[in-house]
């Protein structure tokens, strides 16, 4: 991630904008090794800028609603400072009721700073977790297995408090607003889980659904707007800088009735679709869908939506690992330029690559030039086109789980992918927006409850999984709500 200046103390906490992105890591890539510390893997680390604690106290307590600043510093076998940056720490603040992700900036000296903040509303306590996944850059290998860490180098309990400051009482954080059409401009996001409602009773029933909720449950102002329960999540939901909407199946027609829905991704695409198929339009009966179809579905004659998916893991539908490099295929290429000379276009494309892009290129800057190639091929697609232009979402990719964080599509390589790809399309003036599927994953990648270390949306199923019967499907449902959002907003 790139550096960043803490907000005022009011304000939410949120990642710059990304510039000069591709450059920089390029340039970081090419110079790892020229140093003798770059070869020196991270031993131990140290963390400084919590307060000390006060007699009595059972925890370290901080602030609600104001941003703190840690400094974390690695050190190597022989308690040296490492002069280099490239290790890759994954954090976690997590409690009964909020999950969410601390950013990490490298200042490229062996040092790293971590943003904390909490709102008011959830003062408490709260399990922090620095984990170390990758040392040296080597999350960026090809097959970089053999590199993984996994070492947990910080856990600890943080008291979040609501002290008053002076006259000017408790630090309160802006209203989340329902999101417009401009909070889909930002590059990356940083968001938070929070649970309402919360059924301790409720387990997996004979479908493999959780509808824990009473089905008439609504949100808890401000963090999201509808019926809470058709997330099937036990009262979890997700914000981000903004608020989202849960559709109920009337609105989702109203706003999708005679829609062209194009998707262009991976196989979490073809998930959502099925997803966003059964739990929101009612066609439950829909078991599954194919990576490559083109199909248009009928509430009723006046009533219909078309969505079209193209595979982008393998130009070959029943192959996988290419990624951006499927467009190199002359067939496949025509066969998604021949949906766009119908004489309408979508109305919207979602977009994704990643996963199938972290098995395939050997090196940063080989994907870097299948990007710049993605790129121009649907620019040359889509201002080829006469009329109004689709909607262009770009949907990142999801932070890998369990054993896959180790792996060639590991949480590190494809945070460093989004944003290469996000910061080229942008660059391109091909984006409408974004919606940032890592940061929407990223608290539950810890583990496999709601993933398969790939897909976060697999069809609801009492059979076991992972040691336990069902699994938690809510986070990609999570994401279909999301992207109907960013649908349908004006």
């Amino acid at each position: 991630m790139e550096d960043v200046h803490a907000s005022k103390p009011s304000d939410w906490l949120q990642l710059p904008p990304i510039f000069n992105y591709t450059q920089k890591y390029l340039e970081l890539i090419a110079q790892n090794g020229s140093k003798p510390c770059h070869n020196i893997a991270t031993k131990k680390v140290q963390l400084f800028g919590f307060p000390d604690f006060k007699e009595g106290d059972t925890y370290v307590k901080i602030n609600t609603g104001e941003i703190h600043t840690l400094l974390l510093v690695a050190f190597d076998d022989l308690d040296q400072k490492r002069c280099a940056g490239g290790d890759y720490f994954e954090t976690e603040i997590s409690g009964s009721n909020w999950k969410s992700r601390a950013p990490v900036f490298d200042l490229q000296d062996g040092s790293y700073k971590i943003l904390l903040q909490m709102h008011p509303s959830f003062a408490g306590v709260y399990r922090f977790r620095v984990i170390l996944g990758f040392s040296n850059f080597h999350g960026l290998h090809r097959r970089p297995q053999q590199w993984f860490r996994n070492e947990t180098v910080v856990d600890m309990h943080i008291e979040f408090v609501n002290e008053e400051h002076d006259s000017s009482g408790v630090i309160h954080l802006p209203r989340l607003n329902q999101c417009t059409k401009e909070d889909f401009q930002l590059d990356s996001w940083l968001g938070r889980w929070v649970s309402f409602g919360h059924n301790p009773s409720c387990s997996v029933d004979k479908r493999g659904r959780f509808r824990c909720l009473d089905a008439k449950a609504r949100c808890s102002d401000p963090w999201c707007r509808g019926p809470i329960a058709a997330l099937e999540s036990n009262g979890w939901v997700y914000s981000a800088h903004c608020a989202f909407r849960i559709f109920t199946q009337d609105d989702a027609w109203r706003c999708l009735n005679k829609k062209w829905i194009f998707f262009w991704g991976d196989s979490n695409h073809v998930d959502t679709i099925r997803n966003f198929l059964n739990f929101v339009l009612g066609f439950e009966n829909i078991l599954e869908v194919s990576r490559r179809f083109d199909a248009t579905y009928y509430r009723h004659p006046s009533q219909y939506v078309r969505i079209t998916s193209m595979f982008n893991g393998h130009s070959n539908t029943s192959q996988n690992h290419e990624g951006l490099y499927s467009l190199h295929d002359d067939a496949y290429r025509e066969r998604i330029a021949e949906f766009f000379r119908e004489g309408t276009a979508p109305d919207a494309i979602i977009m994704n690559s990643g996963l199938h892009d972290g098995v395939y290129w050997k090196h940063l800057y080989q994907f870097v030039e299948g990007a710049d190639k993605a790129v121009e091929f649907w620019t040359s697609l889509l201002n080829g086109l006469q009329g109004s232009k689709p909607r262009v979402v770009y949907r990142t990719t999801i932070t890998t789980a369990g054993w896959a964080r180790a792996a060639s599509f590991n949480p590190h390589k494809m945070e460093i992918f989004n944003n290469i790809i996000v910061e080229k399309l942008k660059k391109a003036n091909l984006l409408w927006g974004v919606v940032d599927g890592f940061d929407l994953t990223y608290p539950w990648h810890f583990d496999h409850n709601c993933s398969d270390g790939v897909h976060y949306g697999k069809p609801p199923a009492a059979v076991q999984w992972y040691g336990q019967l069902g699994h938690q499907y809510f986070v990609d449902l999570m994401l279909v709500h999301i992207l109907m959002h960013a649908l349908c907003v004006s």
